[in-house]
């Protein structure tokens, strides 16, 4: 590993998190007076999810930011070919645009979490047109630019649970979307797929 690929995914994931979610929180905040992070603290698959999502964010910053400081060291290294870091960083920039350009496109609309209070509008242009969930696509396709990066136990295991985490969310998000938009959305899924 060389010694600037731990600082340079630790700097990625700080600027990910301000571009993907304080600076979209603000906006939306300030548009709306609604706090769009809606996470709850429940105890049912909802509250679930936020939490081990959170624990994984968490796991994933403490991760890079010991091996940037050299206090921690790649557990597990899976072998990858060498052109597979330039693919993962290539990965990285892509997902990070691709991100900010789907919260963009959905405005208002934009939460983390499911928002039982406030109704938002069903955002079907731009990348909603060709995926349901671009942004969680995103996320999914940075966590696997990380792992070409980086490829060891650690962030294998973080891009699958973060996938199984994130796949529970989305049908938690369809079933509130179905009951939200009852005719329009059920059409909006029989024309755009979940991923792509």
């Amino acid at each position: 590993m060389g010694s600037v690929i731990m600082p340079t995914l630790l700097i990625f994931f700080l600027l990910f998190f301000a571009i993907a979610l304080v600076l979209p929180t603000v906006r939306v905040w300030r548009q709306t007076g609604v706090n769009p992070v809606v996470l709850p603290q429940s105890d049912d698959v909802a509250g679930f999810v936020g939490k081990w999502f959170k624990l994984l964010i968490l796991t994933l910053g403490l991760y890079l930011a010991l091996g940037s400081l050299g206090l921690s060291v790649p557990f597990g290294t899976i072998s990858l070919p060498s052109y597979a870091s330039i693919i993962g960083m290539c990965l990285l920039i892509i997902s990070i645009c691709w991100v900010v350009i789907a919260q963009f496109q959905m405005g208002k609309s934009w939460r983390v979490g499911i928002d039982t209070y406030v109704k938002t509008d069903l955002v079907i242009h731009g990348l909603f047109r060709i995926s349901r969930n671009p942004i969680f696509l995103g996320m999914i396709v940075q966590l696997l630019g990380l792992f070409l990066v980086q490829p060891d136990a650690i962030t294998l295991a973080i891009l699958l649970a973060a996938y199984i985490l994130i796949s529970v969310q989305i049908r938690g998000e369809e079933g509130h979307l179905r009951e939200l938009h009852p005719d329009a959305y059920p059409d909006y899924c029989g024309k755009v797929r979940r991923w792509l």
